[in-house]
């Protein structure tokens, strides 16, 4: 495996990205609207119980969308490149498979960190200031890079089944929604809702980031099961994806 060729591959992704309106609105624009709109309407709503707004309640899941919805940009950009003959050139060239995902990898997790890094920097300017210390803050960020594993593979998964880029953007809500709805943290929902969000990957991510930007010792067990069951989820995904791309997602 060849670094050069990776960076290659890495270049044309992100002209690929930046080329399509709707996958760089999904990427960067629509995580940084919903934290304004979240922002502004609940910046001023003030929970009793706690004395914090209800916009710090919902930070945490506003970072975690921005992992989920890379599902869709991930699921159009290997559709389009089925599409446009790219992956049998591919076949053609001294590149290999491992380098082609190992590209895709490397764009999508670095959009996944300028999300996370412009969603941070709004929250901060609408006067959002986490309870957890630096290295609670690391650990978050290193949770979203391991989530946004999972969404990779998703992705994946959608390109196999979609036959075109447009199917693949509608076919991803399959797995957005889901997890928007019962793991984002976004809404309260009643306890017989724990055993569905238990089996979506975004609950963990989640859960931990909301224990993290609390300030809750890095020692709580919680955490570090959450990171456990976060890591096997992504692994398993992404894995699955891959094989199921390159077994039925070439033609």
């Amino acid at each position: 495996m060849k670094s050069q060729r990776i960076l290659a591959l890495v270049k044309i992704q992100y002209k690929s990205l930046i080329r399509v309106p709707t996958t760089f609105f999904i990427m960067l624009l629509l995580p940084i609207a919903l934290t304004l709109i979240f922002g502004f309407a609940f910046g001023s709503v003030i929970i009793e119980d706690t004395g914090k707004s209800v916009f710090e309640f919902l930070v945490p899941g506003l970072f975690a969308l921005s992992g989920l919805f890379m599902i869709i940009p991930v699921a159009s950009s290997f559709s389009e490149d089925r599409e446009q003959g790219l992956l049998k050139r591919i076949n053609t060239t001294p590149t290999t498979a491992a380098e082609f995902m190992g590209s895709h990898l490397l764009s999508n997790m670095s959009m996944v960190i300028l999300q996370v890094a412009i969603i941070g920097l709004l929250c901060f300017l609408m006067g959002y200031r986490p309870d957890g210390a630096a290295a609670g803050m690391i650990l978050a960020f290193v949770f979203m890079v391991i989530y946004s594993l999972s969404s990779i593979g998703l992705g994946l998964i959608t390109a196999t089944i979609a036959k075109t880029a447009k199917a693949a953007g509608g076919i991803a809500w399959i797995f957005i929604l889901p997890q928007q709805m019962f793991a984002s943290g976004l809404y309260p929902l009643p306890d017989s809702t724990i055993v569905i969000k238990m089996f979506m990957p975004l609950h963990y991510a989640s859960d931990a980031l909301t224990l993290l930007f609390d300030g809750i010792a890095l020692s709580d067990l919680r955490i570090w099961g959450d990171l456990i069951i976060l890591i096997i989820f992504s692994v398993v995904i992404v894995m699955g994806g891959i094989l199921l791309f390159k077994k039925y997602g070439k033609a």
